[in-house]
């Protein structure tokens, strides 16, 4: 299994999960505590989404940066000598 396909999974396990908490949270019948731990679920939940939409965008964009380098493409640094 590669990197995606476990993120994928990931995201879809993070679906049920917070699908699940929103449920508990919204639930007339729990108590207060019950639905704070629930609620602080769906916070952590939305946290690890962001974290690996961050990770998603930087491993992009390194591979787009490796695609660059083996073309011959580089990114000057603004230090060069100019002639």
């Amino acid at each position: 299994m590669d990197v995606k396909e476990r993120r994928n999974q990931l995201f879809q396990y993070l679906d049920g999960v917070l699908d699940r908490a929103e449920k508990k949270a919204k639930n007339g019948k729990t108590k207060n505590g019950e639905k704070l731990a629930w609620n602080r679920i769906i916070i952590q939940a939305i946290s690890t989404y962001g974290r690996l939409l961050d990770t998603e965008e930087l491993e992009e964009r390194v591979t787009d940066l490796e695609e660059k380098l083996k073309d011959g493409v580089l990114i000057p640094n603004g230090k060069q000598k100019k002639t």
